[in-house]
């Protein structure tokens, strides 16, 4: 189940979008749920915890779209959030909510389709486990969990925001195992997600507290993959 909510002010705008999204989905047939919103404030109030994927208008009474994003990072940070708006100039402040898409109205049927199944795609990427061998049980772990991961002499640690796990394997086992677009090995010690990189500079890349290592060698493809990785998550 697809939980989704639409939230506008404009009620022709809104009903239009939900025809759009159920045509789509009908067409994959993926089950699904919308939940539609005519504010900013309202949406907050009701707030669904499960929901995937939010279609948040950027100009709306009240509370914008964008004040509304900042108050909801402050207690989600795995919905993803698609922008409609008919404005161009608020794309870096969508980045800085971590947008997944920015939709310019009037919107494009296909375009929105596209950013579907492309949205799609990441939420079953963010929800896929692997399960490693730690000490002497099975480590079950989440991607998105994982900030990044270090060889410590013969043993790669694997950190995630709350938890560290020291495991007899090597980093590229580990690369193997988790075989995802999003991840990167900065440095032959360091395989870190490029979801939750902070900022870089040719000697390191910040993630949270976490201060890590970029090999010289490897600065400038780290800094194309992760400026595409990035662009292509937001347009």
């Amino acid at each position: 189940m697809l939980n989704i909510s639409i939230c506008e002010d404009e009620n022709i705008q809104a009903l239009y979008l939900e025809s759009l999204i159920k045509e789509h989905l009908d067409n994959l047939k993926i089950e699904y749920n919308i939940n539609l919103f005519n504010s900013g404030e309202e949406l907050i109030k009701k707030y669904n915890k499960y929901t995937d994927i939010l279609f948040l208008d950027i100009k709306m009474r009240g509370l914008s779209g964008m004040d509304t994003a900042k108050e909801i990072r402050k207690f989600d940070e795995n919905i993803e959030i698609i922008f409609t708006t008919a404005l161009q100039e608020y794309v870096f402040e969508a980045y800085e909510v971590k947008a997944f898409r920015y939709l310019l109205k009037p919107i494009d049927k296909n375009l929105l389709f596209n950013y579907l199944d492309l949205c799609i795609k990441e939420i079953n990427q963010k929800n896929k486990k692997i399960c490693l061998k730690y000490k002497s049980n099975l480590l079950i772990l989440n991607l998105d969990d994982i900030l990044y991961a270090e060889v410590i002499q013969k043993n790669t640690t694997i950190y995630t925001k709350d938890n560290s796990y020291s495991l007899k394997m090597s980093l590229k086992d580990l690369e193997t195992t988790i075989n995802s677009s999003s991840f990167f090995k900065c440095h032959n010690s360091y395989l870190v997600n490029m979801d939750k990189v902070n900022s870089i500079n040719p000697n390191f890349v910040t993630i949270g507290k976490y201060t890590i290592p970029i090999s010289r060698p490897r600065y400038k493809e780290f800094k194309t993959r992760l400026t595409s990785y990035l662009c292509d998550s937001l347009f």
